[in-house]
């Protein structure tokens, strides 16, 4: 029997943040100009109020604090952390972190992956509120004004004019405002969430999907990468191999079917091997750990730079590759095979 009371109250609060932010929303945003007002903008993430957080909440984070910040599943929100203060995270007792605690122990606690599919399934259902934000629009505009949205209410750069004392506050420190904050938790949330599945090879993402539930990932294009990473040159990273075209195709068929990668087409994947030459194609999303990734990115190519992976992989975070471990892993010696069946038909 698993438990949900947890679960249940998050999902709760949840349903409060939804309403909240359509209602920003749409009190910010001109129907004649087709933009939001920043400045109703601001003034209705203010009418929200400070967010509390728990009396020890201040005492020294560790240095890799700021890790916890760092989106896998929600890339596109990583851009602005750094100016995230260190008391917009959470401690350990915030409800959005219990509820996670109880989804890890209720996966353990079902027998098989039927049953873990069902109750991911049941939880996407709890998570759609996309109707919240019927309007009239193709899919790819309403993504890009719900992104801009989201991004203008975590971005903590806006509230620096609002230094308070007398608020609970010290003296100039900035407010932290309750809906930033309970967005960037929801957001953990759903990242935790996914790789939680992700231990049991089960893909949320692909779920949410076929569900037609928007978990408001928002892959990335090259267009995106081209302006956050070398405006100046217009280059984008890429990776080199001295695999041929044929084996490094095998070798990504074989990882979308082990749920070690998100599917893709061969052109994409070619491109980001610098084999092929197409327009605007997405970035690649690995759904398997990050020191994984790292592994078979080294077993696969050469001169592959750190920045490179995260570049390519924008939901993953480089790590550096653990070669004798994972030489004896069952994935380096299929990819081994792989590369040597192609080996010998080049013969």
């Amino acid at each position: 029997m698993i438990s949900r009371d947890l679960t249940n109250l998050y999902l709760k609060d949840f349903n409060v943040l939804s309403e909240t932010v359509y209602i920003c929303w749409h009190n910010s945003f001109c129907h004649r100009t087709k933009q939001l007002n920043e400045e109703k903008l601001r003034a209705q993430i203010r009418q929200q109020g400070f967010y509390q957080f728990k009396k020890n909440h201040g005492k020294a984070l560790p240095l890799s604090f700021r890790d916890r910040l760092k989106f896998k599943a929600f890339s596109w929100a990583n851009c602005i952390t750094n100016s995230i203060p260190e008391n917009t995270l959470s401690n350990r007792s915030e409800l959005y972190l219990k509820a996670i605690a109880e989804v890890e122990q209720n996966l353990l606690v079902l027998r098989n992956e039927d049953e873990r599919i069902a109750y991911a399934k049941m939880l996407i259902n709890s998570f759609n509120k996309g109707h919240v934000y019927n309007l009239d629009v193709d899919e790819n505009l309403l993504n890009f004004r719900l992104k801009e949205l989201f991004l203008y209410i975590i971005d903590h750069n806006f509230v620096k004019e609002d230094n308070v004392t007398g608020l609970g506050f010290e003296e100039e420190v900035y407010p932290v405002y309750k809906l930033t904050v309970e967005l960037i938790n929801h957001f953990d949330f759903i990242d935790k969430l996914i790789n939680a599945f992700i231990h049991f090879d089960i893909s949320i993402a692909k779920h949410a999907r076929e569900a037609n539930c928007n978990l408001f990932m928002f892959q990335d294009t090259l267009t995106e990468l081209n302006t956050t990473y070398n405006k100046q040159s217009n280059v984008v990273p890429k990776f080199q191999s001295f695999l041929s075209d044929e084996c490094l195709i095998k070798i990504m068929q074989h990882l979308i079917q082990k749920n070690l990668l998100e599917n893709t087409n061969s052109d994409i994947w070619l491109y980001w091997f610098n084999r092929k030459s197409i327009n605007n194609p997405e970035t690649l999303k690995w759904i398997n750990s990050n020191t994984m990734l790292s592994n078979v990115i080294q077993h696969i190519s050469f001169k592959s730079k750190p920045n490179t992976i995260e570049i390519i992989f924008p939901t993953s975070v480089y790590v550096k590759p653990t070669r004798k471990i994972y030489e004896s892993s069952i994935t380096y010696k299929e990819i081994e095979q792989i590369i040597t069946i192609s080996n010998k038909k080049s013969l």
